[in-house]
């Protein structure tokens, strides 16, 4: 179990970087992974192809004010971000609904269970547990194919 949180504690903190011979590889860099993510900010990380890593302020940052980053891309889809990441973001909907026409073959197993339950099951699961994770985006994908209609 100690073993599982460690890879998981890199695998969420790991960024990749292009290098100079042109292939990504993935690096732990103090300082950066201390930036969370939410998807409206308007700061944003630079430099991950040119090697001169930077969070450019994207509007005016007041003394102790939090500065927050976009992880991924309007494309990041609930998937991404929960492997990736280990969270889910709302904001991510549009990506989801992406990742379902791109995907046919999951929609029937999504539709094994109605949402309405799954919204029960989830509500009832402790908050932060890798089950409440599952059910969220499992959840999430069911209710952007119920928006598109796919």
């Amino acid at each position: 179990r100690e073993l599982q949180w460690g890879v998981w504690l890199v695998q969420s903190r790991v960024l990749t970087v292009q290098g100079a011979d042109g292939r990504g590889h993935k690096l732990l860099i103090p300082w950066l992974d201390m930036f969370n993510h939410r998807a409206s900010s308007p700061h944003r990380l630079a430099g991950r192809t040119d090697g001169m890593l930077r969070v450019l302020a994207g509007a005016p940052v007041g003394a102790g004010e939090q500065v927050e980053i976009v992880y991924g891309t309007s494309g990041t889809s609930n998937a991404e971000f929960l492997g990736h990441y280990g969270f889910l973001d709302p904001a991510a909907a549009a990506a989801d609904e992406a990742l379902l026409r791109a995907h046919p073959h999951a929609r029937p197993l999504l539709k094994q269970t109605a949402l309405a339950d799954d919204e029960a099951v989830l509500a009832a699961t402790e908050p932060g547990s890798h089950e409440a994770l599952a059910l969220g985006l499992r959840v999430a994908l069911k209710r952007a194919m119920a928006r598109s209609g796919v």
